[in-house]
């Protein structure tokens, strides 16, 4: 059986961690709460992957030292696993994944758990999303929904379309680093990369937001000037812009985790955003408490 790549270090593990403990609070909550025992609860993970992570290489030690061995399998378990692991349960899991090869690897894995009510649904994440958000019945069923995708796979209109349903709390992994990368220094992005921007950002807003201009008469003509476009945004400049964006669709949003690889670089920034007025303010609680913001 083949693994998910190893994406991922300390960072990956303090994501799920914290993906882990909120979810955690969330069925504790619906499951021994008399009132809302009233509401089915869906997990909802729309880049599932393979559900395990690549083992780490501990070597000759992992058979001689049997504890290395239990760490290494809390180490490849991915998002997948760790919902499934969740007790109480949820009442369904929907695990979304485009690679037919990493739908069977999640089928592998779903057959582990019989008790529990799972649904693979092999499609682009961002159209299973809009299909899973129509289907939604916001009177009777809440969820909690993971966004992890590889890059910056997520279109607006998907978030958007999950906090319009007003029963959904978001998890979303931001790509900063890939958006940094896109957000050039000395003039505006590509067209290719600036569509992308439009798409995850929902808005051409970022232009104004993100860059500045100077004009400065011609060397050649004095009669005519030359426009000099710099980009003005930093870290806290694009999480600001990000919340606001979330702030538009959804009831309350956090400050976000920042995830780091080993040498202290920001990749990821990891926000939470709840959709339902009536229970916006715990989430958001525990999010808090969770994040440490």
């Amino acid at each position: 059986m083949t693994h998910q790549n190893n994406f991922g270090g300390a960072w990956t593990q303090l994501k799920l961690e914290a993906l882990g403990k909120y979810l955690r609070a969330y069925t504790t909550i619906f499951k021994r709460n008399p009132r809302a025992r009233f509401y089915s609860i869906s997990y909802v993970d729309a880049f599932a992957g393979t559900g395990s992570l690549r083992r780490p290489d501990v070597g000759r030690l992992g058979s001689l030292l049997p504890e290395l061995e239990e760490l290494e399998e809390q180490f490849r378990k991915g998002s997948v696993k760790r919902a499934l692991e969740i007790e109480p349960p949820f009442d369904e899991y929907v695990f979304i994944e485009k690679s037919a090869r990493k739908c069977h690897e999640l089928a592998t894995i779903a057959a582990m758990f019989p008790s529990r009510n799972i649904s693979i649904v092999n499609e682009d994440a961002n159209t299973a999303i809009l299909s899973w958000c129509r289907k939604l019945d916001s009177k009777r069923q809440r969820a909690v929904v993971f966004l992890d995708p590889f890059g910056a796979a997520v279109k607006w209109e998907a978030i958007a379309a999950l906090g319009q349903t007003k029963a959904v709390d978001l998890w979303i992994l931001f790509p900063y680093s890939a958006i940094n990368r896109m957000l050039v220094r000395d003039k505006k992005p590509p067209k290719s990369w600036a569509r992308r921007l439009d798409s995850v950002f929902g808005t051409t807003d970022w232009e104004s937001a993100f860059y500045t201009s100077s004009l400065f008469p011609s060397l050649l003509d004095s009669t005519q000037s030359i426009e000099r476009v710099y980009k003005a945004a930093d870290y806290q400049t694009v999480t600001d812009f990000f919340i606001r964006r979330l702030k538009a669709e959804f009831r309350a949003v956090s400050k976000p985790l920042p995830l780091c690889n080993s040498t202290g670089s920001l990749l990821f920034m990891l926000f939470f955003a709840a959709g339902n007025e009536r229970s916006a303010s715990t989430g958001l609680k525990i999010a808090k408490s969770i994040i440490g913001s």
